[in-house]
């Protein structure tokens, strides 16, 4: 759950929401500067399931007993986070092996100390005596991960597609989408740089600038996506900014609180993706 706890009331975001705005980003992915990603189908359901674990936690979500604020996907305990996001890989797994590599190297990228992406879930937040849950997980993923690339390997259908450079890309891809989504659901209060997206898989990339451009609307440059503007819509609700006694307090409060859309759309910039698209 995405909570925006700066004013009263609070608002609340699903995270299985911001999942579905990732997916959503994945299948507008597509110009003349950015190719599309391949193989697409793969790319926009690991985008749109990265978060699918979560499913069963945001129909009961819990209170912090000891600040009595409602857990976040930042705070949930180690131990509980984990068994969350396997039991979301090992779903998409069995619905598509390459969308679980994605996944399941996405989500060692959120617990690896090495490769932590902020903002989001991060190693930063793992409290120390939690963190040999993070350590053990980060090991079976990498297990998992060369499994799930010998098992590719040994189907001529997808072979060629554990190339490590695509595959690289293509987890950069998603982390650069995931953070896209993140920033409208946390608030869009600043502007800000998403570094390092892959414009092919030679190896070439750009930095994307994120600017507000008047209510509700912002420019994204250099511009990835085949529409503009790119209009879509966040299902989001708003519960009082309060001390919440425990689990069944919170789930009252939010069970009556009615869904409603925040609306955005997103353009190009002005300069930096007319250049982009020069030099190609």
């Amino acid at each position: 759950m995405i909570v925006q706890q700066t004013n009263d009331p609070m608002l609340v975001i699903r995270q299985t929401d911001h999942a579905i705005l990732s997916g959503f980003f994945a299948r507008e992915w597509g110009n003349e500067v950015f190719p599309r990603p391949e193989p697409f189908l793969s790319f926009c359901l690991a985008a749109a399931e990265h978060d699918n674990g979560w499913q069963e936690w945001e129909m009961t979500p819990g209170v912090d007993p000891k600040s009595f604020a409602p857990y976040t996907f930042m705070s949930v305990p180690t131990d509980e986070h984990v068994l969350l996001y396997q039991r979301g890989i090992d779903r998409v797994v069995k619905s598509d092996l390459y969308a679980g590599l994605l996944v399941a190297s996405h989500c060692m990228g959120l617990y690896d100390r090495a490769r932590a992406t902020m903002p989001g879930y991060s190693a930063k937040y793992v409290k120390s005596q939690e963190q040999h849950h993070a350590n053990d997980f980060v090991q079976r993923l990498r297990l998992q991960q060369l499994r799930l690339k010998v098992d590719l390997r040994s189907d001529a259908a997808t072979k060629d597609l554990t190339d490590e450079k695509l595959i690289t890309a293509n987890i950069q891809r998603l982390a650069a989408l995931d953070r896209l989504s993140l920033y409208f659901c946390l608030g869009a209060e600043h502007d800000t740089t998403i570094e390092g997206v892959p414009m092919d898989e030679n190896g070439e990339e750009a930095d994307w600038e994120l600017r507000a451009a008047g209510a509700n609307e912002f420019t994204l440059d250099p511009y990835p996506f085949r529409r503009q503007p790119l209009e879509f819509a966040l299902l989001a609700r708003r519960i009082p900014r309060r001390r919440y006694m425990d689990d069944l307090d919170l789930q009252s409060v939010l069970s009556a609180a009615p869904f409603f859309q925040l609306k955005f759309a997103l353009r190009p910039g002005m300069g930096r993706d007319r250049a982009f698209a020069a030099r190609r």
